[in-house]
């Protein structure tokens, strides 16, 4: 009785999980986008986009729309069980499973939800790199809360060891995502023109640079929702040259991103 029982908490649990999951895939073809392909894990769905998507989506709403959906999925469940169907500790599992994972998924972690979230908004601050570095301290941050948790819970009972393994689960993920970020600014860089045609103004963002860096530095520090202007300095504060910033990205295609801006001055003279 007991094996079917946990049985069936998994598939009410999996339940809300696809509704999650759905909520996000609805949004986002919501908003245009064109599903590519649906994998189904044991832990719900992942659906995969095609890549011009990326350029118009609004992040904020679709990374919303999960816990927003398995919120009012327990509000519906909750008015049906007090004034149409009888209580029953299935209905309060699913009630409970649907809430824990609404609120699970706003904590500032990456690659949850929240962490998405929170990373965007310090992404329209301080660029994308910084913010990314800054997610990721408060990511690990709670990640080891959740493992501390988890090992003084196992006082209680030494063979709960779930709070332990999401811990070690979610880190794991959270590893995977080094090297993407720079490639995502990049996207972002050529999205923007695009946008830029679209809505014939955008906003300006300034940078100083030394002659000495690098091209693929200064990516590190353009933002997504800004055109940038880069001046170039040389050792004695005198201005070198001034680039946009889809020349900094032309250039980088044409040389590479390792190239300085003083050596590229010079090949262009």
């Amino acid at each position: 009785m007991y094996f079917f029982d946990y049985h069936y908490k998994y598939l009410l649990t999996f339940a809300a999980l696809i509704i999650h999951e759905l909520s996000h895939i609805i949004v986002s073809m919501m908003q245009g986008g064109k599903i590519y392909s649906v994998r189904v894990y044991p832990i719900g769905l992942n659906a995969v986009f095609y890549e011009d998507f990326h350029k118009d989506k609004n992040s904020y709403l679709i990374n919303i729309s999960g816990p927003l959906s398995n919120i009012l999925i327990s509000i519906v469940c909750v008015l049906l069980s007090t004034y149409y169907l009888p209580r029953s500790d299935n209905m309060r599992f699913f009630i409970l499973a649907n809430m824990f994972l609404a609120v699970f998924n706003m904590f500032p972690i990456l690659p949850l939800d929240g962490g998405r979230i929170f990373r965007d908004i310090l992404t329209s601050q301080i660029g994308l790199f910084k913010a990314h570095k800054y997610s990721k301290r408060v990511s690990k941050g709670f990640i080891l809360i959740i493992i501390l948790i988890g090992i003084i819970q196992l006082n209680d009972n030494i063979y709960n060891f779930s709070f332990v393994f999401l811990g070690i689960y979610i880190f794991c993920f959270l590893k995977h995502e080094k090297s993407e970020v720079y490639f995502m600014n990049i996207k972002n860089l050529v999205y923007k023109r695009s946008r830029f045609l679209r809505k014939g103004v955008y906003p300006v963002r300034e940078l100083v640079v030394i002659k000495t860096m690098r091209l693929g530095d200064i990516i590190k520090n353009m933002d997504f929702d800004r055109f940038h202007i880069i001046y170039v300095l040389d050792e004695n504060m005198r201005l070198a040259k001034v680039f946009t910033e889809q020349e900094i990205i032309d250039n980088m295609a044409k040389f590479d991103s390792e190239i300085s801006f003083d050596k590229l001055i010079k090949s262009l003279a």
